[in-house]
């Protein structure tokens, strides 16, 4: 089952799909074509056999005449697969087929070490048909602290600050993420919001909301937040992290057993409850929550 941390990254390039292209330029020093404007494809890939491939992320990116110029196909790669050496090179050659464009492929890869193994396999392809992937770490990307790129790409802040979420230096980065949510409306801002507060660990957290509280007198405007923030500040740190791992959970419908309420409610280790409040904010199921 998806996790946050996989899918926040690709819900943010769907949000603004020019964060791919700035992390192509910025990160891998690559010209991409002009465009006008940009949409999401079918990420499903299909071959003659019955089976179907599933890309995490897929954008085409279009001129004015809506005429597709290059695409985009966006990876988060948490694990080591080696199967990912055939089917990556599916997925980019289904798009440039079938839109006879060249499609670059993006893939984050939050292990260093994993990410090290997927540049040494695409390194010497040997007979197989050559694939160059762009494969990045969270290190890589770097943090935004400009408040006018913050103000102008408010997705990219956003993108930025989740990759440096156990860093020190994140804390530097909440005036630009502050001015990024202000230069939205109150749902996106509030979507936003969200995400990067579903994501901090749970002291950058306490600041972050400090310093939206007060040096910038924020409204918690979505459901989350307010229910979040108020019972952060009502009671203990543990208590208020176990209600709000349900609150979430009860927002989105899920039913929670007795017995897993009262486990998450006995819960003092802050770790934990900040892995279960994570997964609640993208869970269906219980299972996507609590699992062994």
């Amino acid at each position: 089952m998806p996790s946050v941390e996989h899918e926040t990254p690709i819900d943010l390039l769907k949000l603004d799909p020019t964060v791919g292209v700035w992390l192509l330029a910025n990160v891998f020093d690559v010209k991409v074509p002009d465009y006008h404007h940009a949409h999401p494809e079918a990420t499903d890939m299909r071959v003659l056999v019955p089976r179907t491939f599933h890309a995490d992320g897929v954008l085409v990116y279009r001129d004015a005449a809506d005429k597709p110029q290059f695409a985009v196909v966006f990876e988060v790669q948490r694990r080591w697969d080696i199967r990912k050496r055939r089917t990556w090179k599916l997925y980019t050659a289904q798009i440039e087929a079938e839109l006879d464009v060249d499609a670059a492929l993006l893939v984050l890869c939050p292990d260093p070490a994993v990410a090290r193994r997927y540049r040494d396999l695409f390194a010497g392809e040997g007979l197989s048909l050559s694939l160059r992937p762009f494969i990045f770490t969270p290190d890589d990307v770097p943090l935004v602290v400009d408040v006018a790129l913050a103000r102008a790409k408010p997705a990219l802040a956003v993108f930025s600050a989740i990759c440096h979420l156990n860093d020190p230096e994140v804390e530097a980065a909440f005036p630009a993420l502050a001015e990024a949510l202000r230069s939205l409306g109150p749902t996106q801002a509030s979507t936003y919001y969200d995400v990067v507060l579903s994501r901090l660990p749970v002291a950058a957290r306490t600041h972050w909301e400090a310093f939206m509280s007060t040096a910038m007198n924020y409204e918690f405007k979505s459901d989350f937040a307010r229910h979040y923030v108020g019972l952060g500040k009502a009671e203990g740190k543990a208590e208020g992290e176990a209600r709000a791992v349900l609150t979430v959970l009860e927002g989105r419908g899920v039913a929670v057993p007795d017995d897993v309420r009262e486990q998450i409610l006995g819960c003092t280790d802050l770790d934990q409850l900040d892995t279960w409040l994570r997964r609640a904010g993208n869970a269906t199921t219980i299972d996507d929550v609590i699992s062994v």
